[in-house]
């Protein structure tokens, strides 16, 4: 399967300008199996891609992946998601972002409970749940939706980040610093997927997009044999989606193929407006990856804190608010320099953190920052910041931890 155009949506007097993307989907039954319980979806018209991998005997785990499929397609392509796309694509709002969000996450959580509910009229079914990896592009920037141990990777300038982390005992185990062997025992032990428990978890990442960005969704059918590096030069180096697609599962099948094997593969022709070049995305990735609010976390868990961020540019002489958007705001600096009355800060420093916490006194005027330069910033609202902190717990720690180091080493300034 495979599609090519740019993305449409839905009428608006001024609609912003939509990336132009190619994408493909190869999926394989795998030397063993006898059954394909994988499931996916391409659809460049909205922009939205899946890839599922269901489990469950009599077939069950293919009940569930072709539900979650089902349902997500219905609730992305709905006039009020295309709506909401638009939205953030035109205005570029906390509001507009925290819509798209919770309507991205409200259909994963949608075929969360059909799933359920299917499993539970039908005894042959009990126990059957689906990982899920999903991707929507909105404007510039591609909203990754996941719960399991499928996976996300970006491909830009050859190489390759995952984006998404496993939700698995193993991974879990790993990031508490205990050691398991090979890892063999537990790699297959889900924590999160749908379908599974009464709960389930989505985590939701944003990133921006440069021209030239690739994009992988895949079962762990493919992620068994393929490393992380071969997926960044299987992506590079083939002339198009579809044979980069058909490549890694190949190279699964090659190694063992014991498992069912999805690959959806995207290429971002022209990364729509604003049209940023790569360097200047790494550059960023650089700048953040080294700061002191989230220089502790990993590249995924970056991802996840900073789908609360909204980037705004500032000329330079303005004065930087301590408020907008109707709440308190900090300020992550990417570009230039703003000096307040007691400190200069340059890329990767925060201004004014007290703002992200309850309880401060709000920032006094005569503390305010002048953006000596040309200034390109994250900012992030309280509210929004406590809603991230409450919905992901393992991000909360050592954010707050963040926050509380630069009071003690006078951060706040």
């Amino acid at each position: 399967m495979v599609q090519a155009q740019p993305l449409s949506t839905v009428s608006d007097p001024s609609p912003a300008p939509g990336p132009t993307v190619v994408a493909a989907a190869f999926s394989h039954v795998g030397n063993v199996r006898q059954s394909n319980q994988d499931a996916c979806w391409v659809d460049v018209d909205t922009g939205a891609f899946l890839v599922c991998d269901g489990m469950g005997g009599h077939a069950a785990g293919e009940v569930a992946s072709g539900l979650a499929v089902s349902v997500v397609r219905e609730r992305w392509t709905a006039p009020e998601v295309r709506r909401a796309v638009q939205a953030w694509a035109s205005v570029r709002t906390p509001d507009a972002r925290r819509t798209l969000f919770r309507l991205l996450r409200d259909g994963v959580l949608a075929a969360h409970d059909q799933i359920i509910g299917a499993s539970e009229a039908d005894a042959k079914k009990r126990g059957m749940g689906t990982t899920f990896v999903g991707l929507h592009l909105a404007g510039a920037e591609a909203i990754v939706a996941h719960a399991g141990d499928s996976r996300a990777y970006l491909v830009r300038d050859g190489n390759a980040l995952l984006l998404t982390e496993d939700h698995t005992l193993l991974a879990r185990l790993a990031a508490a610093g205990v050691e398991t062997g090979d890892g063999s025992r537990w790699k297959g032990v889900l924590t999160n997927a749908l379908g599974i428990g009464e709960d389930t978890r989505v985590a939701l990442i944003a990133l921006p997009l440069a021209t030239g960005d690739r994009f992988l969704l895949c079962s762990d059918g493919i992620t068994e044999y393929v490393s992380q590096d071969e997926i960044g030069a299987v992506l590079s180096s083939q002339p198009s989606p579809g044979r980069a697609a058909q490549r890694l599962i190949d190279l699964a099948l090659e190694r063992g193929g014991a498992d069912n094997a999805t690959a959806v593969v995207l290429k971002l022709v022209e990364a729509g407006d604003p049209d940023v070049p790569a360097a200047r995305r790494w550059r960023d990735d650089a700048v953040l990856a080294t700061s002191r609010l989230l220089g502790a976390l990993t590249a995924p868990q970056r991802l996840r804190s900073l789908r609360v961020a909204v980037e705004r540019e500032l000329p330079a002489g303005e004065r930087v608010a301590a408020s907008a958007y109707g709440d308190r705001v900090a300020w992550l600096l990417l570009e230039g320099e703003v000096e307040t009355a007691r400190h200069g800060y340059r890329a990767g420093e925060l201004l004014y953190p007290e703002s992200l916490l309850p309880g401060r006194p709000p920032v006094g005027d005569d503390r305010l920052g002048i953006a000596r330069t040309p200034v390109r910033a994250l900012v992030i609202r309280r509210d929004d910041f406590g809603e991230l902190t409450v919905e992901e717990p393992d991000l909360a720690e050592p954010l707050f931890q963040a926050l509380a180091s630069m009071f003690t080493a006078g951060g706040s300034r």
